[in-house]
């Protein structure tokens, strides 16, 4: 879990605050470094199999790429919420994966697919033949042809071996491979650790993507597949990203940095050059098989899974850790990994949640020398939260004002806290921040118990069906017809076929 303070240059961007930077004799120093380390690195340039340009991955082999692959498979996953347990839809991912693997061209790695348990847009890669795919993501795809375009791009980016590219950048950047040439001659890829994992995660570069585009086409079309899909699914992105920023009450350009459209950016320009990319790869004969997709993903988990916790617009409850809490209307919550987030559009302000366990067994001696360790906090005090002994205290901290407010579960656990604000919207969050503290209390195993999660199902059009009573089921409120349009491929005021299936969520129950 987060220390309390540790992570104030990270609130402070969550509440849009910036901060300064300046560039030190000593970074000089190292530029200069790695400017030395350039014209040592001639021998480290190759040429790409797949994609026949020379390109510098310093001194990492295919044999690396392989071992960071397996070494941060494991995180990697743990960070997604884990695999997603569905092994009929595993095995059918995996197949499909395996099939447009086929046609790589560094066949030397051993090609792995995954579904993490993620209702957040994404698809990544990591070197050595490592691809996810988060079950969001299968969500929102409509046929086969547009998860094996996703599957397919990612392919791509494992064989031009473009996370290899950046570590090499990286290292050069530092002057790492100047260093490992001098000292050892031996390779630096044991110094990245896991900084690997942050880098898979980061925007590749326009030119990267569009060689990822080019090479997925190529795979997906030689396996039998319409690449005018891995089109047609950017679209999709794009809506659903709108959507998204617009029940947040941002611009709709914005982009929600955990999902696709922040690691792979979708430039109009991109799309446009994918679809000339298409057009040369079309042949007689491809297909999509939309009603094959369907029937392996009729009954999957639609948005959160219980187990890590669940967002019922501005209630957030957890029936395995068995509590619940409510945020200020307005706010819009993030479920992480490690920790949940609730902000406000147009406002400098973030509620954070965590938790942790106690090591000294009171509450308020928890929150002053454990969480709080070394912090100057004022206001501290214990207080009571619908009968759970809890402890409360702020501070300043760059800038920002902090609320720090821990609660007493059952044994050692500790339910935490953050009230982070600009000073100058301190007092007009006052009361909003205290309901939430408030609204914070323990679920009994029967009520825990009631809570189910929403489902995708498959059913047929019927007569008199609208999108209005088919979307009755999602849980996004005023959003839900936009929801319902967007998973099954539906531009705005598009009208419903007379015929055929579409995906419906149903569910939700005991909340």
């Amino acid at each position: 879990m987060l220390d309390l303070f540790a992570d104030a240059k990270r609130t402070a961007h969550l509440c849009g605050v910036g901060c300064g930077h300046h560039t030190s004799r000593r970074t000089a120093l190292k530029l200069g470094l790695a400017g030395g380390a350039a014209a040592a690195l001639s021998g480290c340039v190759t040429t790409n199999r797949a994609t026949g340009q020379s390109q510098l991955t310093g001194f990492s082999t295919l044999e690396d790429d392989r071992k960071i692959g397996q070494e941060q498979h494991p995180k990697l996953v743990e960070a997604f919420g884990g695999e997603y347990e569905n092994p009929r839809l595993q095995s059918y991912v995996s197949r499909l994966g395996e099939e447009l693997a086929r046609y790589a061209e560094y066949q030397e790695f051993k090609y792995q697919f995954t579904i993490v348990n993620s209702p957040i847009i994404n698809a990544f890669a990591l070197p050595g033949g490592y691809c996810y795919v988060s079950r969001g993501l299968i969500t929102l795809a409509s046929n086969e042809a547009e998860l094996a375009g996703v599957v397919a791009h990612e392919i791509g980016h494992v064989n031009a071996r473009h996370t290899a590219q950046r570590i090499a950048q990286s290292q050069l950047a530092q002057g790492l491979l100047l260093g490992a040439v001098i000292l050892t001659g031996q390779q630096a890829v044991g110094q990245l650790g896991s900084g690997i994992a942050n880098s898979v995660l980061k925007s590749f570069s326009r030119e990267q993507e569009l060689e990822a585009d080019s090479l997925g086409m190529r795979y997906m079309s030689e396996a039998g597949y319409d690449p005018e899909a891995m089109v047609g699914f950017l679209d999709t992105m794009r809506d659903h990203s709108q959507i998204e920023a617009e029940k947040r009450g941002l611009p709709a350009d914005s982009v929600d940095e955990r999902n696709i459209n922040a690691t792979h950016p979708r430039t109009i320009e991109r799309v446009q050059q994918a679809r000339t990319i298409a057009a040369e790869y079309a042949a007689a004969g491809q297909v999509v098989n939309r009603d094959r997709y369907l029937q392996n993903i009729n009954g999957m988990l639609y948005g959160d899974d219980p187990k890590q916790g669940i967002v019922r617009d501005t209630v957030f409850i957890h029936p395995d850790m068995r509590f619940r809490f409510e945020v200020p209307e307005g706010f819009t919550i993030q479920n992480g990994a490690n920790e949940v987030v609730a902000q406000k559009s147009n406002v400098k302000a973030a509620i954070v949640f965590d938790a942790d366990r106690s090591k000294s067994g009171d509450i308020l001696t928890y929150l002053t020398q454990e969480w709080g360790k070394g912090v100057s906090m004022t206001d501290t005090g214990r207080i009571d939260i619908n009968g759970r002994p809890a402890a409360t205290g702020a501070t300043r901290i760059n800038g920002l004002d902090y609320r720090a407010v821990a609660i007493q579960g059952e044994g050692d656990r500790v339910f935490r806290f953050r009230f982070i604000s600009d000073p100058a919207q301190t007092s007009g969050l006052s009361v909003p921040f205290r309901e939430t503290t408030y609204s914070f209390r323990l679920l009994s195993a029967a009520e825990a118990s009631r809570i189910q999660p929403y489902q995708i199902v498959v059913v047929p059009i019927s007569p008199g069906d609208t999108v209005s009573s088919l979307s009755s089921g999602f849980p996004e409120g005023k959003f839900s017809q936009a929801a319902f349009r967007v998973i099954n491929d539906l531009k705005p005021q598009q009208a419903l076929p007379a015929g055929g299936r579409v995906k419906v969520v149903v569910g939700g129950g005991g909340v």
